[in-house]
């Protein structure tokens, strides 16, 4: 048997991922929006109290490195604070809580191993820092943030809270019996956010742009290639947090913005090779291409022989004609997705308004 350059019997998610993340622009637009967004309100004052930490979460933080990207360059007076989770182990380890109870750099994970070095290197002005490894559907966001002594003396503490592709995680029900996506979004306005605080969340959506479509229906989660508008909002993130934000009478705020996906030049002459995993171990010596194949693999989250056998139009043949169909003469396919702001239940309305004209400025600079 030939050796392939890549496993045809499962999805190799972090393979993919990792190819999709890397080939990507994604983190620039978003990266460049955000720091747009918090000038502004670095504009209104919101950072500048020396006597006050600015206390920061970030649900489902992956290895930390995009959570410092963001609050790097902005003037934080009195420092920062960061509250993280993740409810996979490599990133947030493998304890409760990671600072507290991990004895090596292993169980500790990679999040804790970057902000550690923040701290040190003071790239931003990190003061203090903790990482728990918990699932948001098991567990209330707010007890894996906040201490136990913080819990009892009061809550709405935080300034700042990102939620960066992470609410896909959360759709479906929480322990507790609640829609998952409600009980996030419920308890980040309700417990996490100060009066002045502002949650940022970063997601892609369903109904903008045809890859994202081939992958919903390569899965078999939407009926026809075009989503219709039940389904968008029943598995679109930015239309479920749009919506749930409104359930919940939360002050919700969108500004969309575009990516590219980027594939390799010569990536379309390997069409026929991208259609048969037999023939994968000719890809081990053009690493480019190989890349190139766990993109696509990663748009349709199935492993390649579960695709090759479906001969159907949700199948690999036609999932690779369709991705290559996508792709313009910059080697690139345009994404979309959104930048979604809520405030907390207790901001004023001159915080609101505010918060709205920063919110126009960046949609004049960024929208489409």
């Amino acid at each position: 048997m030939e050796e392939h350059a890549i496993r045809t019997d499962i999805f190799q998610y972090d393979k993919a991922f990792l190819a999709y993340k890397s080939c990507n622009n994604d983190h620039e637009r978003l990266s460049r929006l955000n720091h747009t967004f918090l000038k502004q309100l670095q504009d209104l004052g919101l950072f500048y109290r020396q006597d006050q930490v600015t206390l920061v979460g970030d649900i489902g933080c992956g290895d930390g490195e995009a959570t410092i990207t963001y609050l790097n360059n902005i003037e934080f007076k009195g420092g920062l604070d960061i509250r993280a989770m993740d409810k996979l182990a490599q990133f947030a380890g493998t304890h409760q809580s990671s600072v507290k109870n991990a004895t090596s750099e292993g169980e500790k994970g990679l999040a804790n191993e970057t902000f550690s070095k923040a701290k040190q290197s003071q790239v931003i002005p990190l003061k203090n820092y903790q990482v728990n490894f918990g699932d948001m559907l098991e567990v209330d966001v707010a007890h894996l943030l906040y201490t136990d002594e913080e819990i009892k003396e009061s809550m709405n503490r935080f300034n700042l809270v990102y939620l960066s592709h992470s609410v896909y995680y959360a759709r479906d029900q929480h322990k507790n019996g609640r829609y998952g996506v409600t009980n996030l979004l419920d308890s980040v306005a309700t417990d996490l956010l100060a009066d002045d605080g502002v949650a940022i969340l970063f997601h892609a959506g369903l109904e903008f742009d045809t890859v994202t479509s081939i992958s919903y229906y390569t899965r078999s989660l939407i009926q026809d290639i075009v989503p219709t508008e039940e389904e968008c909002n029943r598995i679109s993130a930015t239309h479920i947090i749009s919506n749930s934000s409104r359930e919940l009478g939360l002050t919700y705020f969108e500004i969309p913005y575009k990516f590219e996906l980027y594939f390799s030049k010569d990536c379309k002459k390997y069409a026929d090779v991208f259609k048969d995993p037999s023939r994968y171990h000719e890809l081990q010596n053009d690493p480019a291409a190989l890349q190139d194949l766990y993109k696509i693999i990663f748009i349709a989250h199935r492993s390649p022989d579960d695709l090759y056998t479906d001969h159907s139009s949700r199948g690999l043949n036609n999932l690779v004609d369709k991705v290559l169909d996508c792709i313009k003469r910059n080697d690139s396919i345009t994404l979309s997705a959104s930048m979604q702001v809520i405030l907390s239940r207790k901001a004023s309305d001159e915080f609101k308004q505010k918060i709205e004209t920063a919110v126009k400025q960046c949609q004049n600079k960024f929208g489409d």
